[in-house]
């Protein structure tokens, strides 16, 4: 495998496992409590009801530490559907989303409100023999973003990418913003697996549009203010006008993977969120050097066998 590939590679890792150290706090609404509970290593904490004192969604009854939540459910459901196929296509993504998500399908946990709305636009419009492209929810949140660590590392070098990923998205967001900042994130991937610096990332995301690259300007404007005053400012919330700015914000003051992605989880709300687009950006930035995932947190992660399997299809 050559360095580019075993970039991409990395860039699912990073995500999932960004995401299942993100999990124990996931929509807790207080940095404080955060730190209070969690201490100096707040990752791989097992989700506890009391802890959220009414600060926050208690969304993960019942899950360990090192399980993904549903973020990560997403993104092995493209994983799932690139292996299966050999390549993207819409259709095996559909079908590999609803045997995820759908009555008795793959994921026990959690299913958010983009998720339920996108398996009743399927189910509507199978009963109504219409085409299933672009059925996602009218919805502007993180999940739009979940599917795009391998995508992207399958498809990062086709000219039709930006095609690919909108595509993708609208199977779950059909929504013209969710679409543009899912460009965005997918270009900064691009550019991690490409060897670029998480500055440059940032830097490369801004062609995507003029309210991307004003969102990308205000946050460099913030770069005195640390990351957890920034969410504080801009919002700890599932929306993408939010989570972009801080994972961006983030990115901008990357030291390594281990303390951005702590700094993740203390800035609070939709950690998990906002943990796949950062997790796999820094995984693929950091790869071969001391900044990258720590061989720890990979262990500590759940990773499913169709990830670790020789047919994990990756570009």
């Amino acid at each position: 495998m050559n360095e580019q590939r075993q970039k991409a590679y990395e860039a699912v890792i990073g995500a999932l496992v960004g995401d299942a150290a993100s999990m124990g706090f996931h929509w807790l609404y207080d940095q404080v409590l955060i730190e209070k509970h969690g201490g100096e290593y707040p990752e791989f904490h097992t989700p506890v009801r009391a802890e959220y004192e009414e600060k926050g969604y208690f969304a993960h009854e019942g899950k360990q530490a090192g399980e993904f939540s549903h973020y990560g459910a997403q993104l092995l459901s493209m994983q799932d559907a690139i292996t299966a196929n050999g390549h993207y296509s819409e259709q095996s993504y559909i079908e590999s989303f609803q045997q995820w998500f759908d009555f008795g399908g793959q994921w026990q946990g959690y299913a958010d409100h983009p998720t339920k709305l996108s398996l009743l636009n399927l189910h509507q419009r199978k009963a109504n023999d219409e085409p299933l492209t672009a059925c996602g929810a009218d919805d502007t949140q993180n999940p739009a973003l979940s599917k795009l660590p391998p995508l992207v590392a399958m498809h990062g070098q086709d000219s039709d990418l930006l095609e690919k990923v909108e595509s993708a998205v609208r199977v779950t967001n059909n929504n013209d913003t969710a679409v543009s900042y899912a460009r965005a994130v997918a270009i900064m991937i691009k550019s991690a697996i490409q060897g670029h610096s998480p500055e440059q990332c940032v830097e490369h995301a801004k062609e995507v549009s003029a309210d991307i690259a004003k969102a990308i300007e205000t946050t460099e404007s913030m770069l005195n203010r640390s990351s957890k005053e920034v969410a504080q400012e801009v919002g700890m919330h599932c929306g993408l006008d939010a989570s972009f700015m801080v994972v961006t914000h983030l990115l901008l003051k990357a030291v390594n993977y281990e303390q951005t992605m702590r700094e993740n989880i203390y800035c609070g709300g939709d950690n998990c969120g906002r943990a796949i687009p950062l997790g796999a950006i820094l995984a693929a930035c950091f790869f071969g050097s001391d900044k990258s995932i720590p061989t720890s947190w990979i262990a500590r992660t759940s990773l499913p066998d169709s990830v670790l399997s020789p047919d994990f299809q990756i570009g």
